[in-house]
């Protein structure tokens, strides 16, 4: 890979990166410290891709140019390090809102409802409604789902422990960003599309009590694995973390971790998730195949 071009934090690449796949140039964007550097794969297109990257420069010149910023990002060089860590978290909230907001009302939710200790707060997003009297009981079937349709993706937002919460959200974190600085469609998308299908998975496998972003989470990872396995790749994810998250859940499915003690894991959900990520991208695929034959 070859160094394209820097940019302040603050710089939305989302123009300049869309012309690049438009025009058939793997690139990435790498966060460092305060500036983010666009990284172009080919080194042979190199040429090609400054002049691309300088005609979407050049066109956005009425709209706040990225020139300005540029200059301003210069200007700025010897701001203190609060100032500049401010501008680092803003250009993160720019860049990826989607990803901060689902992670920002998990944590809500998770101090809200107490890790899933308080049974009235996890009531409210339940697969199952959770009935309350003597003794709490879940109610069976899926007839509810009618007159209550947000329990299909709510139990993705419970957590129950420090444990799963901060290893979920870590994973959601990376992914998440991943492919929000691609498109921020696609990564609702997915959010919607993995967490029912992991959610019905796991509720068609038998009624509990579950919740959680980790069937979303495989969900992202089989997208991502195969996106890059079967077209020019533009998620760079380390095969060892690919290698990893599968060895973790075979591990789960083989029941492993309860029989050590560590409570049984919503096995269903990962797989669901799972599945609904990789068919998303083979029609992905699929789909951007029939538009460049058609061309």
């Amino acid at each position: 890979m070859i160094l394209l071009q820097r940019f302040p934090a603050n710089v939305d690449l989302t123009p300049i990166t869309q012309a690049l796949w438009q025009h058939k140039m793997p690139h990435r964007v790498r966060f460092v410290e305060s500036e983010q550097q666009l990284w172009l794969q080919d080194s042979a297109q190199h040429g090609a891709a400054q002049t691309l990257m300088q005609q979407v420069l050049q066109g956005n010149a009425g709209e706040e140019p990225a020139h300005s910023i540029l200059s301003d990002q210069v200007n700025s060089s010897f701001m203190g390090a609060a100032a500049l860590s401010l501008a680092h978290a803003k250009a993160w909230f720019r860049l990826t809102p989607i990803t901060l907001l689902v992670f920002l009302v998990a944590v809500l939710v998770a101090l809200f409802s107490q890790l899933g200790t308080d049974l009235q707060a996890v009531a409210w997003l339940s697969f199952f409604p959770l009935v309350l009297d003597t003794q709490a009981y879940l109610v069976n079937g899926f007839e509810h789902l009618w007159q209550q349709p947000w329990r299909l993706i709510s139990p993705m937002l419970l957590h129950f422990g420090w444990l799963h919460m901060v290893f979920n959200l870590l994973w959601w974190l990376d992914l998440g960003r991943r492919i929000e600085h691609q498109s921020k469609l696609l990564l609702v998308a997915l959010l919607l599309v993995t967490s029912l299908a992991a959610n019905v998975a796991q509720a068609w496998q038998e009624a509990s009590l579950f919740g959680g972003l980790s069937g979303v989470i495989y969900g992202l990872l089989g997208y991502i694995w195969v996106i890059d396995r079967y077209n020019a790749p533009r998620y760079h994810l380390p095969q060892s973390i690919l290698i990893f998250m599968l060895l973790w859940l075979l591990l789960g499915v083989s029941g492993l971790f309860s029989a050590l003690g560590f409570g049984a894991m919503a096995n269903m959900a990962h797989l669901g998730g799972l599945v609904a990520g990789v068919v998303w991208a083979f029609l992905h695929t699929l789909l951007w195949r029939i538009r460049s034959n058609n061309r």
